[in-house]
């Protein structure tokens, strides 16, 4: 995990972030991570190869739900496939990561 320290825009943008996954994952997806850069917020899905399109349009109507609570942002959504068990990189907040390495096996 990082060890940066967490303003108080970020820890509003991770609960915004959580609140509005909540219902909306799947097992395909590996993480979810976001970022203010100025007035932009940057919504980071990554999947794994089994994700349909229908697991992409979740994630985009929970990035749909944390736009919501900042009317004066625009939203920049990122929604990749990277397979299990290669690695990722995260976007400063890490808001979910799914649990791999007793029921994945490389």
């Amino acid at each position: 995990m990082s060890d940066i320290i967490k303003t108080e825009e970020d820890l509003n943008l991770m609960l915004s972030s959580m609140r509005a996954l909540l219902g909306e994952i799947t097992p395909s997806l590996r993480s979810v991570s976001t970022e203010l850069r100025g007035k932009i917020i940057i919504w980071q899905c990554i999947f794994d190869t089994e994700a349909t399109e229908d697991d992409f349009e979740l994630a985009s109507m929970a990035s749909g739900e944390v736009i919501a609570d900042y009317n004066d942002y625009g939203l920049e959504e990122i929604i990749m496939r990277i397979p299990y068990p290669n690695k990722m990189k995260h976007l400063r907040n890490l808001v979910y990561l799914r649990h791999e390495s007793n029921y994945y096996k490389e």
